[in-house]
């Protein structure tokens, strides 16, 4: 087989295991708002991800497969499949054979985590692709030094940096690379540079000019109840003005200095170092955690700016996502490092083979080889329990029994959780009728209720199993993973 065409059937392989356990339908969480923001053309949380939702709008007027929730699905899966055909593409660059390359990265796309972010509409799936591309093609141009490799370095970190803000922590990692003594751009190749980073930036005009238009055509039937400008789905944080544009784009309704300042934080480290180790065993097993450390080690020593990126590039995120204080799903952060690491665990797997002088193809190498394959396997024993994730309709169920459960015309107001399924059965597939989906906590907009509950029935569904509202009668109409309730003012609203 032609070397070139190894990434591609790497790749490949990855996006059909990735495919064959993609869930059927939307789902709740963040991966419900994102598969319904890329089918609506409309205003993800901040960052608000611009190349993501284009991305995922794309696929979803393309693909003539499964619903639209799938086919955003299916844009991550295609997003880490190539993110994988680039790891062994990687590997080779740095010299590490071609059986040891296509192992190590096998048991990258393998991992839990890689395998279940692949799976669902989630940004860092994005991120991931086009860091580990401005990587290898930042790599390439130490090597090479053609101008076009130092082009697409710039224009997939921009793209990167456009799809989500962790990009800028790669920046220590692509300087020594494109700055290197022997491949050193002149004043042009900085001038391209530059403009190919600006390039791969544009997809961030789409927030002002689409929040514009949304706004204009009155698309997002909650301002119509009172609600301020700026509410989730369609136009959230409304980034028409240059405030609220940045507002957005720095992420500034969340804690995200709190993951910056980790950095400054000494005494932490020890605590970074054992969550690091915690995620690679937890994606490589005990076996590929210890060769990883001797891969990185290896890799700064002989590779010298390449493995110094490398290394670097692994490493940053990981005080980042430690100090950050509002991250439910940390794991998701570290896509990134785990990919680099596969590349250390080569190297590291090289540098034991040869200590103990086992030649290519002898029985020592494949029994070191098959132990790595053992520590892999063992890392994460359940994870074909993800092939169950195609079955999964809890989603649609959920959907399903709020509309039985209300009007047609009913105001339901849903914690983040329950609101994202319900927002995607309401502009994707139009099947809540007259019903407007509110995102909030049931007592954020407490203010309103009486004013809606004149000319609409209001309705709550909330992870709190004893809600009480002051001046209002709460009726729980259900238990379970939710909690719904009828609300009417304490003068009494009938149930309709």
């Amino acid at each position: 087989m032609k070397p070139a065409l190894v990434p591609l059937l790497t790749g490949g392989c990855a996006l059909a295991l990735y495919v064959a356990s993609l869930p059927p339908t939307f789902a709740f969480w963040d991966t419900g708002e994102l598969q319904t923001v890329a089918s609506i053309l409309g205003i993800a949380h901040p960052p608000a991800a611009p190349v993501f939702v284009l991305l995922g709008w794309l696929f979803v007027h393309v693909l003539p497969l499964g619903d639209d929730a799938w086919r955003v699905n299916f844009t991550c899966a295609l997003a880490v499949s190539v993110a994988v055909g680039l790891l062994y593409a990687t590997m080779r660059r740095v010299a590490i054979p071609p059986i040891v390359a296509a192992l190590c990265t096998f048991g990258f796309a393998a991992a839990s985590v890689p395998w279940q972010d692949a799976t669902r509409a989630e940004v860092q799936d994005v991120a991931l692709l086009g860091r580990v591309a401005a990587l290898f093609f930042a790599l390439r141009w130490s090597q090479s030094g053609k101008r076009r490799d130092l082009v697409f370095t710039g224009l997939c970190f921009g793209l990167a940096a456009a799809t989500h803000g962790i990009a800028v922590l790669l920046l220590p990692a692509l300087i020594p690379l494109v700055a290197r003594a022997s491949r050193r751009p002149d004043m042009g190749g900085w001038l391209v540079l530059a403009g190919s980073v600006v390039l791969g930036l544009l997809p961030y005009v789409y927030l002002p000019l689409r929040s514009a238009a949304i706004a204009r055509a009155h698309l997002d039937p909650t301002v119509a109840l009172g609600l301020p400008v700026g509410m989730p789905f369609w136009n959230y944080d409304d980034p028409q003005t240059w405030p609220n544009f940045l507002r957005v784009v720095t992420g500034a309704d969340f804690d995200v200095h709190s993951g910056f300042a980790g950095f400054a934080q000494l005494g932490a480290y020890p605590r970074f170092a054992a969550a690091l180790v915690k995620q690679l065993v937890a994606a490589y097993g005990f076996v590929g955690c210890a060769l990883a450390g001797i891969g990185a080690a290896l890799l700064v020593a002989r590779r010298r700016a390449a493995g110094l990126a490398l290394v670097v590039a692994a490493l940053l995120p990981v005080p980042y996502t430690e100090s950050y204080n509002e991250l439910q799903d940390p794991s998701r952060y570290y896509l990134l490092t785990l990919w680099c690491s596969a590349i250390a665990i080569g190297a590291g797997f090289e540098f034991v083979a040869d200590l103990l002088a086992l030649v290519p193809r002898s029985i020592g190498r494949f029994a070191l080889a098959g132990l790595l394959v053992a520590s892999f396997v063992s890392a994460s024993p359940d994870r074909a329990a993800l092939f169950a994730q195609r079955d999964n309709r809890n989603a649609p169920r959920y959907v399903s029994d709020v509309i039985a459960t209300t009007p047609s015309n009913a105001i339901v107001v849903a914690e983040w959780a329950y609101a994202t399924p319900l927002a995607y059965a309401a502009y994707v597939q139009h099947a809540l009728g007259e019903r407007v989906v509110v995102s909030a906590s049931p007592t954020q907009f407490v203010a309103l209720y009486r004013r809606w509950l004149r000319t609409r029935p209001v309705y709550i569904v909330s992870f709190n199993d004893a809600l009480t509202i002051p001046g209002f009668v709460v009726t729980p109409l259900g238990t379970g993973y939710y909690h719904e309730y009828h609300l009417a003012s304490a003068g009494g609203t009938p149930l309709p």
